[in-house]
């Protein structure tokens, strides 16, 4: 629905403030905040389920283009999981394609139980910055549509396709899978990206999952001259992404 001034919720027992925190709580959909995100998303052809924005934003903004509530700006606050609102919200279907659609993708990455919204929304976007536009998510991995994830991600979330999948579903793929581990015998290099491959990355400290790692054709490690064991899993993508396609 399409508020009008005389229409602003300004209490959180109002049924329409009620509908959009049930929203806020489901785990089937995703908040976006801010003008750019919101524009970015409905150009993308994501579904608007619900939208609400505060007085201030419609008169610094001008009407968002779906339709819309009006509410106060505390009560966005409560909807907002940002210090600082920016005066809109638009609750999404989180948009998982199907791996299927992913596996189009010549390159793909694979995370493997990377359980760090923040790293997984960097990696989301490293990934769309080095041209891999395909992403598969195996359980475990935290849902790359989670506020943090989003906000780290900083839109790229909706220019790659992101997909859910098992061990098991991932033998379907045609693709090389090259996993990134501590004791790998090759060491970094451009030659071993050729072809169809998916790039797999693992916990920080556990690394890939036993599963993962039997699956994979090829493994790979990256050359550390330091005594530094390891690197933080979206460091880690970073370099790997960068040398696969040709950045470095």
């Amino acid at each position: 629905m399409r508020s009008s001034d005389a229409l602003i919720i300004t209490s959180r027992h109002n049924p329409y403030f009620r509908d959009l925190a049930t929203a806020r709580r489901d785990k089937n959909l995703m908040a976006l905040e801010g003008r750019r995100l919101v524009e970015d998303a409905l150009s993308r052809g994501l579904t608007p389920r619900l939208c609400a924005v505060t007085p201030d934003y419609i008169t610094q903004n001008g009407h968002p283009p779906t339709p819309y509530l009006i509410i106060k700006e505390d009560l966005l606050a409560h909807l907002s999981d940002t210090r600082t609102p920016q005066g809109i919200v638009l609750f999404v279907d989180r948009p998982y394609a199907t791996l299927q659609d992913a596996a189009r993708h010549d390159r793909l990455i694979i995370l493997d139980g990377v359980q760090d919204p923040g790293n997984v929304g960097t990696i989301v976007r490293t990934a769309e910055a080095f041209g891999f536009q395909g992403i598969i998510i195996t359980p475990g991995t935290a849902s790359p549509f989670s506020d943090k994830a989003v906000r780290a991600s900083m839109g790229s979330f909706l220019g790659v396709t992101i997909a859910q999948a098992d061990y098991v579903d991932l033998t379907t793929l045609d693709h090389c899978l090259i996993s990134l581990v501590l004791d790998a015998t090759n060491r970094l290099s451009r030659d071993l990206f050729m072809g169809r491959y998916a790039i797999c990355f693992g916990q920080e400290g556990r690394g890939l999952s036993p599963d993962l790692e039997a699956l994979s054709q090829t493994t790979v490690s990256i050359p550390m001259t330091g005594p530094t064991e390891s690197l933080n899993v979206a460091a880690a993508a970073a370099i790997v992404m960068a040398c696969a396609s040709g950045a470095i």
